[in-house]
């Protein structure tokens, strides 16, 4: 079926995006071990992730064996790209 749409739940909010063709309207971090997340939550983000992320955020690299990124100069776990 020729543009079908991509969806994905955002990790952090939940939210239904699509994820191509066309539009991308979200991220893949690999730092987190690929998560993805839509458009609104990274760009909020920016700086680093709000720290009512980081409970499901730690949970999440603990699960998957992956080690936690050392925190920003604001004291926050980085965003990643």
């Amino acid at each position: 079926m020729p543009n079908e749409k991509f969806m994905y739940n955002c990790f952090l909010c939940h939210d239904s995006f699509q994820y191509g063709p066309e539009l991308y309207d979200g991220k893949k971090i690999s730092l987190y071990g690929g998560i993805m997340v839509c458009m609104d939550c990274y760009n909020a983000n920016w700086d680093g992730w709000n720290r009512d992320h980081e409970k499901k955020l730690i949970s999440h690299l603990n699960e998957k064996g992956l080690p936690i990124p050392e925190r920003n100069e604001k004291g926050l776990l980085p965003r990643g790209e």
